[in-house]
C-alpha cells in the first residue's frame, strides 16, 4: 500500500509518518527530497521554503513513490504535486486550530503564515481539494499527542475503520477563546 500523509503545517504529519515507519512502511519526506534542489527557494516573506518549479518538484516526489517497492508513506503539505494514481490512501492529519495557533505563535511565524494555515484548518478547505483530487481515497485523522492512541487511530484508518471528519466551526462556534484567536489573526493581517 502507498499512503500519502498530508495536512496543514504542524498538524502532526511527521508523527504519523513515524508511526507508519514503525509499522513497516518506508517513510519518505517530500521536504527532504526537495530541500537541496532547484525546485524550491527560501521565502523571506513566508519564512519557509516555497516551490518555484512545480514540474520539477512533482517529478521528484512522484518518482520516489514509483520507485518504492512494497509499502511506503510519503509526507507532504504539497499534495497537489502527487499523481492520484500513485497512492492507495490519503491520510489527512487534522489538528485542533486552537492548538495550531498556539504552536504557530510560539514559533513566531509571520502573520500571513499563521493566517493561511489556521484558516485552512478551521474551514477544512484543503479537505475539499483533496477529495476532488483523490476521489474516495481520503481519510481524516484528528491528531492526539498520546502516541499509543494515535498509533491505534492510524491502524484503524489503514484498515478502513476510521474517518474522523470534523467541523471546527460547529465544535467551537460559541467558544470565546476560539473567537479571540480568529480576531487576533484578522487584526494581525490588517495591521
Amino acid at each position: 500500500m502507498k499512503i500519502l500523509v498530508t495536512g496543514v503545517a504542524k498538524s502532526g504529519k511527521s508523527t504519523v509518518l513515524g508511526i507508519l515507519s514503525e509499522l513497516g512502511y518506508r517513510a519518505i519526506n517530500a521536504s527532504d527530497l526537495l530541500l537541496n534542489t532547484s525546485c524550491v527557494k527560501w521565502s523571506e516573506y513566508y519564512q519557509s521554503f516555497e516551490i518555484t518549479d512545480k514540474d520539477c518538484a512533482a517529478e521528484l516526489v512522484n518518482k520516489a513513490l514509483l520507485n518504492c517497492n512494497g509499502s511506503c508513506a510519503l509526507e507532504t503539505i504539497a499534495y497537489e504535486l502527487i499523481d492520484p494514481d500513485y497512492v492507495d490512501l490519503v491520510i489527512v492529519v487534522r489538528r485542533d486550530p486552537m492548538q495550531l495557533y498556539e504552536e504557530y505563535s510560539r514559533l513566531r511565524w509571520p502573520c500571513v503564515k499563521i493566517f493561511n494555515n489556521t484558516i485552512s484548518e478551521v474551514t477544512g478547505s484543503h479537505i475539499s481539494d483533496l477529495e476532488s483530487l483523490f476521489n474516495g481515497k481520503v481519510r481524516q485523522l484528528i491528531f492526539t499527542s498520546n502516541v499509543d492512541e494515535l498509533r491505534s487511530k492510524v491502524l484503524m484508518v489503514i484498515n478502513g475503520g476510521l474517518n474522523e471528519e470534523v467541523d471546527w466551526l460547529s465544535k467551537y462556534g460559541d467558544d470565546e477563546k476560539f473567537h479571540s484567536i480568529l480576531m487576533s489573526i484578522e487584526s494581525c493581517l490588517t495591521a
